[in-house]
């Protein structure tokens, strides 16, 4: 393994390093990922960007933290390498599965992702000998989601604000049903329907690089409010919020979710006005490139995020 890893850290273009076929997996934006092929297997070998996330160390510790409760849902973790290589690497078994950014369509698909979703309510700090931090983002509390979001605020000048952003935020604090916060869970903290690996006997999931302990139930506002799902009615997330709490058995979920999904909304409004100040700068770095068209892509979604937290927000009970 070592010898492979430090093939790859060159990032060489497809194409065969001893036993091994190497093809470079495209897609993502904060990773370098490889799928290589040898006579025992293939194995997925990513290389993160460096910063004070651990991205490999969080993803490796949350795949070893399900194996742990036996669960079959995460790839097999097999190497971390934090110190090596100029980025972070970590190797795991390469999982086959349908994949498709096209969002979930109907009831039994939704619920195929809800089941994976429950399935990993299991994972807590009781079941695991791994070291976990929190999840990078999860609202436990309504006080929480409303600290994280001054926090994307204070990121950048207050004259860099679109207005719907002061807008919404001159609405704080939200009129929102209070709730005693649970016992975490292990979260992924990546909604993408590309990390997931459609498969007949149950669906797989990987990029865990965010992930961490929070409440489970914060999982479905972060679908509710991902980026590729932003052509889904509002009508499915209220049945979709509805079927977790009744194939989770959690009987405060839904208020969870109701009082917290608000709040990810006007986080995505400011994180997005941050990109829109930071990038053109130098900041928000990452391994791949951005396309030509990123900032007009980013503009759009925001004007989407503003409508449909400022449309959540007229619906609030007052």
């Amino acid at each position: 393994m070592d010898d492979l890893l430090a093939y790859l850290a060159q990032t060489p273009a497809d194409g065969r390093f001893q036993q091994w076929q190497i093809t470079r997996i495209h897609g993502s934006a904060n990773n370098i990922l490889y799928r290589a092929t040898g006579p025992d297997g293939d194995v997925a070998v990513k290389f993160t960007i460096r910063d004070r996330r651990r991205r490999a160390w969080r993803e490796f510790n949350a795949l070893t933290a399900v194996r742990q409760a036996g669960l079959d849902v995460v790839p097999q973790p097999l190497w971390l390498d934090e110190a090596s290589y100029p980025q972070p690497v970590v190797a795991q078994t390469w999982e086959a599965g349908e994949v498709t950014a096209v969002p979930l369509q109907t009831d039994d698909e939704w619920r195929q992702l809800l089941a994976h979703y429950v399935a990993l309510r299991a994972v807590t700090p009781r079941t695991t000998s791994v070291p976990i931090r929190k999840g990078i983002i999860n609202f436990g509390s309504i006080q929480e989601g409303t600290e994280a979001i001054w926090q994307q605020v204070e990121m950048f000048p207050r004259e860099a604000r679109p207005e719907v952003l002061n807008e919404l935020l001159a609405r704080l604090p939200l009129p929102l049903p209070d709730y005693e916060p649970v016992r975490p869970s292990l979260c992924r903290v990546d909604a993408n329907p590309l990390n997931f690996l459609r498969r007949p006997d149950g669906w797989l999931s990987v990029d865990w690089e965010n992930s961490g302990w929070g409440d489970p139930a914060f999982e479905i506002v972060d679908t509710m409010t991902h980026p590729q799902y932003l052509s889904v009615p509002e009508s499915r997330w209220e049945w979709l919020a509805a079927e977790y709490g009744v194939m989770s058995g959690d009987v405060t979920a839904v208020t969870r979710i109701q009082a917290t999904y608000p709040l990810m909304l006007i986080w995505w409004v400011a994180r997005l006005a941050r990109m829109l100040y930071e990038v053109p700068l130098g900041g928000d770095e990452r391994l791949v490139e951005r396309p030509s068209g990123w900032q007009a892509d980013i503009e759009w979604k925001l004007q989407l995020y503003g409508e449909r937290a400022t449309a959540v927000l007229d619906n609030l009970p007052h």
